[in-house]
């Protein structure tokens, strides 16, 4: 069994000696924005929207980079979110969803999920980089949000035009960036989005023990796809209900249930699958990535004895790649990947789970 502290080493050296200096070098053009994939030799692949959800990931991964200690992602951040903020906020006080390799706006609805994480990245900038205008700039936009989003039976639309299936998804993620500003800069306005998502992961979202995916406009089990269950999503919530503990809300005693069904039905020897159903049998046995870093953040918090097991299975399996600081994000149920680039998003989703590891504290 691998030891926290071999498994923090490793962290460390393949984060800030290969990923952070790739991603920091080759995956931010010219004008500072964010490059939505590098292919496996390192190479910028251009063509691709430029979702602001990546480029407020990649904000809060150099902010927090900074953070760590890593001085050189304190410009890096600096100018993303200049150039996030400068290219992407409608007049409404909403964001857009994504740009060209120019910077052109092409798709200029709003989209939940995406305003999550620019709420996400601006709690980073107030935390790491002192701006002074994240706070404000968040609290506009959680106002944008509860006035030309709120959706009839509670929570946001995902979307203008709104959308179905409704997902729990982008609420799960406004709970994310709610608890970042409170953690910080507290206001009422934010413990309010945060209690709007927590109430309805205690009355709407878990439904027999498990976190479902899809619903109706009335928060019903969507009769396509309202199955569904994703053990990765029930890992981070489980997460997101400590933190929310932790931060003084209700959240419910629904944590650990869902850690150990996440645990008991999903995870396999090659790591967590994709899908499954209610009754735990599989719907989809492939991996990604991002399921595997939340895996090792909440075993994590939990104590679990083989985090240092769950990382080692990350480096032979997602970050083996021939250059070091890539990573594979997708694996079918045969074990197969047919990726042929590394999508910047996934560096979010290591950065949460590794800057948890390298502050733990036994």
């Amino acid at each position: 069994m691998t030891s926290l502290s071999v498994a923090k080493s490793r962290v460390s050296n393949w984060l800030f000696e290969h990923a952070l200096p790739l991603w920091a070098d080759r995956g931010v053009s010219a004008d500072g924005r964010f490059f939505e994939q590098l292919d496996f030799e390192g190479r910028p692949v251009t063509g691709r929207r430029r979702r602001t959800r990546v480029q407020a990931r990649q904000v809060y991964v150099f902010c927090e980079a900074a953070a760590l200690g890593w001085q050189a992602g304190r410009a890096v951040a600096q100018t993303g979110l200049d150039r996030m903020i400068d290219l992407c906020r409608r007049d409404d006080g909403l964001w857009i969803s994504a740009t060209d390799d120019d910077g052109a706006v092409i798709d200029d609805a709003p989209d939940l999920y995406d305003l999550a994480f620019v709420l996400f990245a601006l709690a980073a900038g107030h935390r790491v980089l002192g701006d002074p205008r994240a706070r404000p700039l968040a609290l506009e936009t959680l106002a944008a949000i509860q006035k030309l989003m709120s959706a009839p039976h509670g929570g946001w639309h995902d979307a203008l035009p709104p959308r179905l299936p409704r997902r729990q998804n982008p609420h799960m993620h406004m709970l994310e960036a709610m608890l970042a500003w409170q953690a910080i800069a507290p206001d009422p306005a934010f413990e309010a989005a945060a209690r709007v998502s927590l109430d309805l992961c205690r009355d709407q979202f878990i439904i027999d023990g498990a976190i479902r995916e899809y619903f109706t406009e009335d928060w019903a089990a969507d009769p396509q796809t309202g199955h569904v269950i994703e053990p990765g999503h029930l890992e981070e919530w489980s997460w997101l209900l400590r933190q929310a503990h932790g931060a003084g809300l209700d959240a419910g005693a629904a944590a650990e249930g869902l850690h150990r069904r996440a645990i008991a039905q999903g995870q396999t020897p090659l790591g967590m699958i994709r899908e499954i159903d209610p009754s735990g049998a599989p719907l989809d046995g492939g991996r990604r990535l991002w399921a595997q870093t939340e895996a090792v953040r909440t075993a994590l918090a939990f104590g679990d004895a083989n985090v240092g097991d769950l990382v080692d299975g990350l480096f032979a399996t997602h970050l083996a790649t021939d250059l070091p600081g890539l990573w594979v994000d997708s694996y079918d149920a045969e074990g197969q990947s047919h990726e042929a680039a590394a999508p910047a998003s996934s560096l979010y989703h290591l950065m949460t789970a590794f800057s948890e590891l390298l502050r733990h504290k036994p």
